[in-house]
């Protein structure tokens, strides 16, 4: 971090870009915290719309409410049908002071539709028929605006989560069935490997690319959303809460189904397939102490936090390519999340995740060690905003990278206007970035708005 004496030797556009930051992200909260208004989103009387499951089982649990009609309503669809449409949106700023004080800024936005049919949408599996069980999922993504603000800094990884190539992409179109009340779901199709595989909740609530979702694994060929494969995906619930999931993904076609609606993926042509294998154990220690509503003064409050989790994974795959002929890899990861007992706000929990690939000739990226702090209601009054705080550090291969290492540190703070709209501030500090070609840090700060219809 700067010291005293360094930032009183800064430039003025240095200075200027540090102030537009303070700005943008003070602005950014203040907005949320005056649209989000304290205690109005909490339950409340408005009945203009269906309340969820949760509200009619237990109508006295404070949560978020819905404020619009979803496009689900507004189209009055069948019950067999479901249609969302989610809005992200992240503009953010950044400079680095040893090679580009100026700065840059970039705004880049993603729109999700996701549907999905079957006559079991809206039926208790307790009464499903075969029929029910079956469901078509098809998904579309598309991403708007300019994804290389971490090349104007000079960073290796991209601050924003919906930093992809721009264009329209195939993200999902399956057909699967669920297990109901036995043991077994299947889903074949065009398939990314998350959220199926190597993603933890816990990793949702943060914004930097390294830090969220899929533990920066970066191996050429892995299907990792928005590219997806041919492939098939089994989970078995092994027991009480322990769960197997087995994944097998062919490769040939994954850079051409990317580039089928326009796309150019920036992904080079690549051959082979991908197994891999994941055990889910949510029976950990503290379980029970979070499994119900928050008692607090106000009343019952819903938990907006992720449950406890473990998760363990390994992955084998004999992908080649143009960029890398032999590139058969395996690796091993895994993620912990557990509840932490602290006196702060009125819900927290710890996390930690690791992947490790056992080839650096052909994994440009073989390591990568993280963790973080997640805490709802730190602030009076804002039951169900959430702060999260998180690290991660990724090791570069000497065969294939140059530098060392890249780190990020992150703070986050997602303010709940109701249960379709998050307004998002965050703050970024980028170490080594480029792996100590570029030298010093980078700093970062933005905001990221969610809006889900």
């Amino acid at each position: 971090m700067l010291t005293a004496s360094q930032a009183l030797c800064m430039p003025p556009m240095c200075i200027r870009a540090i102030q537009r930051m303070g700005l943008a992200l003070g602005l950014g909260l203040g907005l949320g915290l005056v649209l989000g208004g304290g205690a109005s989103v909490w339950a409340d009387d408005d009945t203009s719309h269906k309340p969820s499951a949760q509200s009619q089982a237990s109508p006295a649990i404070q949560q978020p409410q819905q404020a619009w009609p979803s496009f689900q309503e507004l189209l009055k669809l069948p019950d067999w049908m479901s249609l969302v449409v989610d809005v992200t949106a992240e503009p953010m700023g950044g400079f680095t002071p040893a090679s580009n004080p100026a700065g840059g800024a970039a705004w880049i936005q993603q729109v999700l539709i996701a549907s999905e049919f079957s006559t079991g949408l809206n039926k208790p599996p307790e009464v499903w028929r075969e029929l029910d069980h079956w469901a078509l999922n098809l998904e579309l993504t598309s991403f708007n605006g300019d994804p290389n603000l971490n090349l104007v800094l000079g960073t290796t990884f991209p601050l924003q989560t919906a930093a992809h190539h721009v264009g329209l992409w195939l993200t999902k179109a399956s057909l699967q069935r669920s297990r109901g009340t036995g043991a077994f779901d299947l889903k074949a199709g065009l398939l990314p490997l998350n959220p199926g595989f190597i993603e933890n909740p816990s990793l949702d609530s943060y914004i930097h690319s390294a830090l969220n979702n899929t533990l920066n694994v970066l191996i050429p060929g892995l299907p990792i959303n928005p590219l997806v494969a041919p492939g098939a995906e089994l989970r078995w619930q092994a027991g009480a809460g322990s769960e197997l999931r087995f994944g097998s993904y062919w490769l040939d076609s994954e850079t051409a189904l990317a580039a089928m609606l326009g796309v150019n993926p920036g992904h080079p042509d690549v051959q082979g397939s991908l197994q891999i294998v994941q055990w889910n154990l949510s029976h950990l220690p503290g379980r029970a102490s979070v499994a119900g509503p928050i008692s607090s003064k106000q009343g019952a409050i819903a938990r907006q936090l992720p449950e406890p989790l473990l998760q363990l994974g390994a992955f084998t795959t004999t992908a080649s390519s143009t960029l890398y002929p032999a590139a058969a890899n395996q690796g091993v990861y895994g993620t912990l999340t557990l509840p932490a007992p602290l006196p702060i706000g009125l819900d927290n929990r710890i996390w930690i995740g690791l992947h490790n690939g056992f080839n650096s000739n052909a994994n440009p990226y073989p390591l990568f060690l993280s963790g973080g702090w997640l805490n709802q209601g730190l602030i009076p009054g804002r039951p169900f905003d959430v702060l999260a705080l998180g690290f991660g550090r990724t090791s570069f291969s000497p065969q294939l990278t140059p530098g060392s290492h890249e780190a990020v540190l992150e703070l986050n703070y997602a303010i709940s206007i109701n249960a379709q709209l998050t307004l998002q501030p965050v703050i970024q500090w980028i170490i080594n970035p480029g792996g100590g070609s570029n030298g010093g840090s980078s700093y970062a700060g933005g905001v990221q708005l969610n809006l889900s219809l």
